[in-house]
């Protein structure tokens, strides 16, 4: 193909690879280009030449992405856009419409799944500036994308479901609160693995997770977050006492939290999330002793003194009604207080 030999010459460096990519074109094996095409986009020497990866989808992408799974067609188009913004060859806004305007041309011959992919790739893009008017263009996007989502069963491949999820995270980082930022990451985790995330882009994740669990309001449920093995990545950083302090809240041990605040109290401090929130994970830890208090009781023994509840949570015997009170008005436990006894 004239591209081939003209940008093999152009650029020596990936010479091999673009010859690899018109031979596989030449013998019309549209599955195992597909496969070659990925990899080549995701390369680090092609991402560092965004007019190549641009030239790429113009003049050699667009006379085969009709034969490709469209699924793979538009996660090669996605890597292609995201480059070039990379390489700084386009603007993010150019890249935006880029992707639209494949999705508008193109809608009928993509289908449903990588329309929305692409959609969803065009969302993180837009993320990137976190002005208000891209906010309110990303909230609408995953409105609008929701009952897609919701309707997709028997996929096997869960692409769109980790490029929906990272954009929904993504924007409820931004935007908050915190809760809906936990349940986006945690389904994001479910469909992708941490590990083929860049250790650094893991440890974030990690910190923003633990963050939103201690603080996210009706978090009081800590095993699925401790199921998943992004915490690992807080391993031996400064951020290693968070990973601890989820594993405590997960026990609900009132000692061990005042321990674990007590070493880090400076970190603890630097993190606005749990500065602003200092009132409410006293309180959340003091409910999650009581509800463990509570399971670990044997069923027939479940009459529980306020005192007991006192010395499980560290609490004023004068507060332990409250607690109880606000542990039922939550559904975190179920019971009765015996107001005469």
């Amino acid at each position: 193909m004239d591209f081939v030999e003209t940008q093999s010459r152009a650029t020596p460096e990936v010479a091999a690879d673009l010859a690899a990519l018109g031979e596989l074109f030449e013998r019309k094996l549209y599955h195992e280009l597909t496969a070659a095409l990925r990899t080549f986009v995701q390369s680090p020497a092609a991402r560092a030449r965004g007019q190549l990866l641009l030239d790429l989808e113009a003049k050699f992408l667009a006379k085969v992405e009709g034969k490709l799974n469209q699924l793979k067609y538009a996660m090669i188009l996605g890597d292609v856009v995201c480059g070039a913004v990379d390489a700084d060859t386009i603007s993010a806004q150019q890249g935006i419409e880029q992707l639209k305007k494949a999705v508008e041309d193109k809608r009928g011959r993509l289908g449903a799944e990588p329309s929305l992919y692409l959609e969803m790739e065009a969302a993180l893009l837009a993320l990137r500036g976190a002005d208000s008017d891209a906010l309110e263009q990303v909230k609408k996007a995953l409105e609008e994308a929701k009952p897609t989502m919701d309707g997709l069963t028997g996929t096997t491949d869960t692409a769109v479901f980790r490029k929906y999820y990272a954009a929904a995270s993504d924007y409820r980082k931004l935007v908050g609160p915190p809760e809906a930022f936990y349940r986006a990451a945690l389904s994001l985790l479910s469909y992708a693995s941490a590990d083929d995330m860049p250790l650094d882009k893991r440890r974030v994740l990690a910190t923003d997770v633990a963050l939103a669990a201690l603080s996210g309001e009706g978090v009081y449920n800590f095993g699925e977050v401790l199921a998943t093995p992004i915490l690992e990545a807080l391993t031996d950083t400064p951020n290693a006492w968070l990973g601890e302090l989820l594993r405590i809240f997960a026990l609900g041990d009132v000692d061990a939290f005042n321990d674990c605040l007590g070493r880090n109290k400076d970190e603890y401090l630097k993190q606005p999330a749990l500065r602003a929130k200092a009132p409410f994970v006293k309180e959340k830890i003091a409910l999650l002793a009581f509800m463990n208090l509570v399971f670990e009781t044997p069923a027939h023994e479940r009459a529980i003194p306020f005192s007991a509840i006192a010395t499980r949570a560290r609490l004023d015997l004068d507060h332990v009604e409250w607690l109880a009170m606000r542990a039922m008005a939550l559904g975190l436990v179920k019971g009765v207080i015996d107001e005469v006894a």
